[in-house]
């Protein structure tokens, strides 16, 4: 249940930052789903309003993210409930 609850606290905290890093970098989401589009076949890009798209892109982009928050939240996970069993 720790392992579960730690990870899902990342997950998070990398999505924020994922999106964060997109708006001020200024990303155009819609030109990246049009460059998907182009792989794909589909015509998702001229259906698609800005903001989801980069919501979008954030959590692709934060899924790929997966195998370097596996094994970070592996690492950290004894030590937090060490910590908190230490408390009481």
């Amino acid at each position: 249940l720790a392992f579960a609850a730690i990870w899902t606290g990342v997950w998070c905290f990398t999505g924020v930052l994922t999106y964060g890093a997109i708006e001020l970098g200024g990303v155009d989401a819609v030109a990246l789903v049009a460059k998907a589009d182009s792989f794909t076949g589909y015509d998702f890009s001229s259906k698609i309003d800005p903001t989801y798209g980069k919501i979008g892109v954030a959590i692709v982009l934060n899924e790929l993210m997966e195998p370097l928050r596996f094994p970070f939240t592996v690492s950290i996970t004894k030590p937090i409930v060490d910590a908190f069993r230490n408390r009481t």
